[in-house]
């Protein structure tokens, strides 16, 4: 299970975002693994985290549910409560957002402070920046500056120059991305700012205006193994470990369950990387199957891991 401080940061993140209040058994299944799965014990663990929370000043509200879930005992944050409104404008969010950033605090301390100041969550008309830790990437701070100013910039990325307009910068399990409108192909693209290869040059302010239907919160999917150009994978996977990918995956991505238990399963693998890691956490109970150039991939990646301790 999830440690505890995980766990409540967890929680608190889901009740949040929830569009409706949510049951134990509902949580319990969104946060999977992070709670016992005897009901006594995930009942136990669940009050130990509320009492928690609330005892934190934590808003966690409950309510009677009707409809199909009638009798049952719904939970829920209410935003309005839990966050302190400061009615900053946008250069004073940006502004903060930068400082709390800077000062290199913990991921989850710094979104849960900006979170109740109001500065992590979207205004009407506010154009705002994600919030994160920054890290010590030299270029950050003059990509910040430019999506800003909304000025194109330039750098070097896989070995070809780039002019982008950074419509926003944002961080996804502690990487920072940059995502605007990629001069070069024509069409809108999201780069790992640690992976440029040059440093980053500025043109002039006000050279673009961002898109008003561009959300920077769903540029990148929630799928690591999804990023980049949109492509999958097929799969074999043995019986021990079916069930668990297919809920992992989502049972539209099954293309077979074959009579021994086992199953073929459509994988993206957009991110190499994410998607060969993927492979390697399920051992010897998955086999990449095609397409041909994404399994020599995984082979090559994989026999290069094997020859250092074949050598050893």
């Amino acid at each position: 299970m999830a440690d505890p401080l995980e766990r409540l940061t967890n929680l608190v993140a889901l009740l949040l975002e929830a569009r409706e209040p949510l049951t134990l058994e509902q949580i319990a299944d969104a946060l999977g693994g992070q709670y016992p799965t005897g009901e006594t014990a995930r009942r136990g663990a669940f009050e130990r985290d509320k009492a928690a929370l609330r005892d934190g000043g934590v808003p966690i509200e409950t309510e009677v549910l009707g409809g199909t879930r009638a009798g049952s005992t719904g939970y829920r944050i209410d935003r309005r409560r839990y966050e302190l409104r400061l009615d900053l404008t946008p250069d004073e969010t940006r502004a903060l957002q930068m400082a709390v950033a800077a000062v290199h605090l913990r991921p989850d301390w710094s979104a849960d402070a900006l979170l109740k100041l109001g500065a992590a969550d979207e205004t009407d008309g506010a154009d705002t920046t994600p919030s994160a830790m920054l890290s010590s990437l030299p270029s950050l701070p003059l990509l910040f500056e430019a999506s800003t100013r909304r000025a194109t910039v330039q750098f070097r990325y896989n070995g070809r120059a780039r002019a982008v307009d950074p419509f926003g910068l944002l961080t996804r399990d502690g990487f920072w991305y940059v995502a605007g409108f990629d001069h070069g192909s024509g069409e809108q693209r999201t780069f790992r700012v640690d992976r440029i290869q040059s440093d980053v040059t500025m043109g002039v302010a006000g050279a673009f205006v961002v898109p008003p239907d561009f959300d920077l919160a769903h540029v990148l999917p929630e799928d690591p193994k999804a990023m980049g150009a949109p492509r999958e994978a097929v799969v074999a996977v043995s019986a021990i470990r079916a069930n668990k990918v297919a809920r992992e995956v989502g049972e539209d991505a099954v293309v077979e369950r074959r009579p021994d238990g086992s199953m073929l399963v459509r994988v993206p693998c957009g991110n190499l990387p994410a998607f060969r890691s993927w492979v390697l956490g399920l051992l010897d109970d998955a086999v990449v199957v095609g397409p041909a150039e994404v399994r020599a991939d995984v082979a090559t990646w994989l026999a290069a891991i094997a020859e250092p301790a074949g050598a050893a």
